[in-house]
């Protein structure tokens, strides 16, 4: 393997550092935002993933499958075919929701509205989602929160729970007053996603005692199978939070909502393993928890697993494969992944030796990706070595680079 050798960086010690450096948790990561300047400094702008496009709102009742169909195949709303036995208000839904399977908009809140208005609770509902989602023009969250009152006048779990949301947004002029009220009622009538709203907002509450019911509304919602509702119990259990420290519990149920595709989980459940905390300590039940967490997206995971597969827990060393998972962990915006692959490309660990490249993410981890400034002593020791190995005008046009990206 090539060794570099940079004066006044003693690149073999800074090997041994990282090789013996220990996984470390972290918070979820804001992301930060690429620009074309440098390819290879360029940090990865995530989209979320593509949701499937619901032919109509999955919080409301579907109509039969047939109607559906020919819906979608440009039925007319307003020469539908009402089934018989339908008042006025219920026949207007009946060509409300097919009106909005066939994505005419317009027709489909005329007829929602009328069906409202005639004491039809879904109608109402789904006339609050059309002014939400501004299907007919600009979003009208005043015509949202006044149709969703009225489908709330009957408890309807929906509609509290679209209150709850909108009173988060904090506009007074809507006159929801706290969303913590909003989300409670919902979460009595059964919401699970209530359930997890309220919990946060006790969770984050300054009143100490809130933490005990945020803690049973989160494990409410977890039961019912919300993998963020186990996330934030395992949170809970693990931090003590309304109740007794709980390790076993929370690794626990960092692996059920790890299961269910949560990669931050994922990330906690690899910690405990690693750490010995909850359980045994298993360094390849930690390395594929890690793997997980990683191939899911989540930029530190990335970083912490490549880190393992450089010091080779839970298998044999592999700084081949560990440079390219410090690569995405690095494109990822994660600022401990950025100084490994600085250091592994200063060294040609695992990676062809690139002391320009190097620098530029040397640099980009300076600061974690809120901006704030990074403080560590060995990446500031890497970069004062690339510096003195590197030419002014190199170092100053890759300076130049770097704060482009920012």
């Amino acid at each position: 393997m090539p060794q570099l050798s940079i004066r006044g960086l003693d690149l073999a010690a800074i090997a041994s550092l990282i090789g013996g450096m220990k996984i470390f948790s972290a918070l979820c990561l804001s992301l930060v935002l690429a620009a074309p300047a440098l390819a290879q400094f360029e940090v990865d702008t995530p989209t979320e993933a593509a949701e499937p496009q619901e032919a109509f709102p999955a919080e409301l009742m579907l109509l039969p499958q047939d109607i559906q169909d020919a819906a979608i195949a440009g039925m007319d709303a307003a020469e539908a075919e009402v089934p018989t036995g339908l008042n006025a208000a219920d026949a207007a839904y009946y060509r409300a929701q097919i009106a909005y399977i066939g994505q005419d908009w317009v027709l489909a809140r005329q007829y929602a509205e009328a069906a409202a208005a005639g004491g039809n609770t879904e109608a109402a509902m789904l006339a609050g989602m059309i002014a939400r989602d501004g299907l007919t023009g600009e979003p009208d969250h005043a015509a949202a929160a006044r149709w969703f009152r009225r489908a709330a006048e009957d408890d309807a779990p929906v509609a509290l729970y679209q209150l709850a949301l909108l009173a988060r947004r904090g506009d007074p002029g809507l006159g929801l007053g706290s969303a913590r009220g909003w989300f409670e009622r919902a979460a009595r009538a059964g919401h699970v996603n209530a359930m997890l709203g309220l919990a946060v907002e006790l969770k984050n509450s300054p009143v100490p005692q809130d933490a005990i019911p945020a803690r049973e509304w989160a494990e409410r919602a977890a039961q019912q199978g919300s993998p963020e509702a186990m996330y934030q119990l395992a949170q809970m259990l693990d931090a003590g939070a309304g109740g007794p420290v709980d390790s076993a519990g929370a690794r626990s149920w960092y692996e059920r909502a790890a299961s269910n595709r949560h990669a931050e989980a994922a990330f906690q459940a690899a910690m405990m393993w690693a750490n010995g905390e909850g359980g045994d300590q298993d360094d390849a039940a930690a390395l594929r928890w890690m793997r997980i967490s990683a191939e899911s997206g989540y930029a530190p995971a990335a970083g912490q697993y490549g880190l393992m597969l450089y010091q080779g827990r839970g298998g044999e060393p592999d700084p081949g494969s560990a440079a390219v998972w410090f690569a995405q962990g690095a494109r990822g915006g994660d600022a401990e992944s950025q100084f490994l692959y600085a250091f592994a490309l200063a060294r040609g660990d695992g990676v062809t030796a690139d002391l320009e490249t190097a620098y530029g993410w040397t640099l980009m981890a300076a600061v974690d990706a809120l901006g704030a400034p990074v403080g560590d002593p060995d990446r500031d020791r890497l970069q004062a070595g690339l510096e003195r190995a590197l030419p002014p005008d190199v170092q100053e046009r890759i300076r130049g680079q770097v704060e482009a990206l920012r």
